[in-house]
């Protein structure tokens, strides 16, 4: 029997022969021990642990935006659950993934990013020996429809989208998204003045703060000069309509396009980061080297591109005519 359980025995033993405690009873109860009141810091040390961890993986090299996002999440965990680090057990885990379906209604992606977060994050304070045992071992990932989410935009569909913009901003927006392939975060941080127009061409910063070149269309260059006529003032590439013409930031971005396509009556869900995968699926269908694509995207390992552009049946048939039975 430890010290606690002992002494909340012999609380609970005089406390039922009703009579009132006094003080001296008491003192004389809690005689031979020592009682210290838990810290705030001792019972939920997460926020320092968060801290340390978020500065071993700067030095390991992450990008600010990929650290800037791991700490959102867990310091969301960290407030939901007040406990110490060595505390917290696998029902907690599985009680705040439940609130962040059923409370916060988080789509199977946004979830799966809070548990790959926790689990890299409860991960490493195991291999650092800060807890004994790590209560993401027995929290299994979701079963995520990966090939469904990234169906591409069928060249129908894409002219929908088009014919539903409004104004020379949105117009611009779609056509740069689809005909470089960029990622969000590489088109929220552009200006203007980046931009090759003569040429065509513009440095974006993508994963591993590593600078790549990409091309876009024609028809993108001739919207963005009518934007860039239309517009009030603003630096970035894509601007607030509203003074003082901030950079668009990812988010509004991405209500943007969700809006232009409920205007198209599409019925999945458009976001940026289809744009791109329909940039790769055209570019593979339209006969373009897969390691081309590769360097376009500023993907390290070419198996990621192949993810994103899938051959269909009829692809693959052009190009074993064109290569294989003509000889």
């Amino acid at each position: 029997m430890n010290a606690k359980t002992e002494l909340i025995g012999r609380l609970l033993g005089s406390f039922s022969g009703g009579d009132a405690i006094t003080e001296e009873t008491l003192a004389d109860l809690l005689k031979g021990y020592t009682i210290t009141r838990e810290s705030d810091e001792t019972r939920s040390d997460l926020h320092r642990r968060i801290k340390y961890y978020l500065g071993a993986k700067k030095i390991d090299g992450l990008s600010e935006r990929t650290l800037k996002n791991y700490k959102a999440n867990l310091e969301s965990f960290a407030a939901k659950v007040e406990k110490s680090a060595a505390k917290i057990t696998t029902d907690d885990i599985r009680g705040y993934i439940a609130y962040l379906d059923e409370t916060r209604h988080l789509k199977e992606t946004s979830l799966q990013t809070h548990i790959n977060t926790l689990r890299a994050f409860f991960g490493w304070l195991h291999t650092e020996e800060k807890i004994k045992k790590n209560p993401m071992s027995k929290i299994k990932s979701l079963k995520l429809d990966k090939k469904g989410a990234r169906q591409a935009l069928s060249v129908e569909e894409l002219e929908r989208l088009r014919d539903a913009c409004k104004g020379y901003r949105e117009k611009a927006l779609v056509e740069f998204l689809v005909s470089t392939g960029c990622r969000l975060s590489e088109v929220a941080q552009l200006r203007a003045a980046d931009l090759d127009l003569v040429g065509r061409t513009v440095k974006v910063t993508g994963k591993g703060d590593k600078d790549r070149v990409v091309y876009f269309s024609v028809r993108t260059r001739l919207m963005l000069q009518e934007y860039f006529v239309a517009r009030k003032g603003g630096d970035g590439l894509f601007c607030s309509s509203k003074s003082p013409y901030e950079p668009l930031k990812p988010r509004a971005i991405q209500r943007l396009i969700r809006a232009v396509s409920e205007r198209a009556g599409l019925d999945k869900r458009v976001h940026p980061h289809l744009l791109r995968h329909t940039f790769a699926t055209h570019a593979l269908n339209s006969g373009m080297d897969v390691t081309v694509i590769q360097r376009l995207l500023g993907h390290e390992d070419v198996a990621t591109t192949q993810i994103y552009a899938e051959l269909n049946d009829e692809t693959v048939k052009h190009q074993y005519t064109k290569y294989v039975a003509a000889n």
